[in-house]
């Protein structure tokens, strides 16, 4: 139980950087690929801690 509560905080914290990290310290970037990259980045990473969330579901 302690462990998906971790990985929900994570969840939460990546969502929350995908959304002020291309406002704040990314805003000076112009081209579109710096915040492409990040999100996809953060994207791969919401993507394994929902399936380390989730691995246990049907036991």
């Amino acid at each position: 139980m302690k462990s998906k509560v971790m990985w929900g905080v994570l969840i939460l914290l990546l969502i929350l950087l995908a959304y002020i990290l291309p406002y704040s310290i990314l805003s000076g970037v112009q081209a579109w690929y710096g915040s492409f990259l990040l999100w996809g980045i953060i994207g791969l990473l919401i993507i394994i801690a929902n399936f380390m969330v989730t691995k246990d579901w049907g036991k």
